[in-house]
């Protein structure tokens, strides 16, 4: 009722603005919606081409004697005829990467349902590892977690998936727990292994890290605050970062 007797109150022309504003707004909300759902059917049709590329390659190297040796010649002609005919993005090694494509993720695999969602190279990576459960790990928090291909990365180079593991407690009631980490790996903070470093100059290296650091922390962590105050009757209390900086937020 409040904001319809504001708009009483305004001049005929400025509730013209408004509106005109408004029409603007959902327009342009229309077409991004459009432009994202067009990139994401975009990208799922080209994932699965390259992944039915992969099996061509995998079916035709099954007729050469010598695989190794035909397999190399094949690969390296298709390049050659494909960038002649669709221009870049054919080179050898990704005519590799998407044999590799096939090979690693099966038809009726979990990793193929999910990989029309994944951009390609976020694929690549996850397609070098390995485990198949790892490799099923990245390729949902990946998603779930809209991690850039340098985090993602960084991430399986640090053993992201194996210290999540290896905290998984018996207790599942204690889900705060289920948060950390051990060990954690803060290589991006440029700070040397220091058993004498000052904790307030720990402090200062995450703040200056903050992104980063709540990325190595894991899902379920919100900043707080530094140096809280707490008060009290008689006195005020500062928490450190260690009790309040960085706080798990249980659903």
């Amino acid at each position: 009722m409040k904001k319809k007797s504001e708009l009483l109150k305004q001049e005929p022309s400025e509730i013209l603005i408004i509106k005109e504003q408004q029409f603007y707004e959902d327009v342009r909300l229309i077409l991004q919606r459009a432009r994202e759902e067009a990139y994401n059917s975009v990208n799922g049709i080209m994932t699965y081409a390259y992944w039915n590329v992969g099996r061509r390659i995998v079916e035709q190297e099954q007729y050469g004697e010598t695989k190794a040796r035909y397999g190399s010649y094949l690969i390296k002609n298709l390049s050659e005829q494909l960038s002649d005919e669709f221009g870049t993005g054919f080179s050898v090694a990704n005519l590799r990467n998407c044999r590799q494509f096939y090979l690693v993720f099966p038809e009726n695999s979990y990793g193929f349902s999910m990989a029309g969602k994944i951009p390609w190279s976020h694929l690549r990576s996850i397609m070098r590892i390995s485990d198949e459960e790892e490799r099923n790990f990245y390729l949902k928090e990946a998603l779930t977690e809209n991690w850039s291909v340098r985090v993602l990365e960084r991430n399986i180079k640090s053993g992201y998936y194996k210290r999540m593991l290896s905290t998984q407690l018996p207790d599942k009631e204690n889900k705060a727990l289920e948060f950390v980490k051990d060990p954690f790996v803060l290589e991006f903070m440029g700070a040397t292994p220091n058993i004498s470093q000052l904790e307030s100059d720990l402090e200062t290296t995450i703040i200056n890290n903050l992104q980063k650091f709540l990325l190595e922390m894991g899902k379920g962590f919100s900043f707080v605050g530094r140096q809280m105050r707490i008060c009290t009757e008689t006195t005020d209390f500062y928490i450190d970062y260690s009790d309040s900086l960085i706080i798990p937020i249980l659903a």
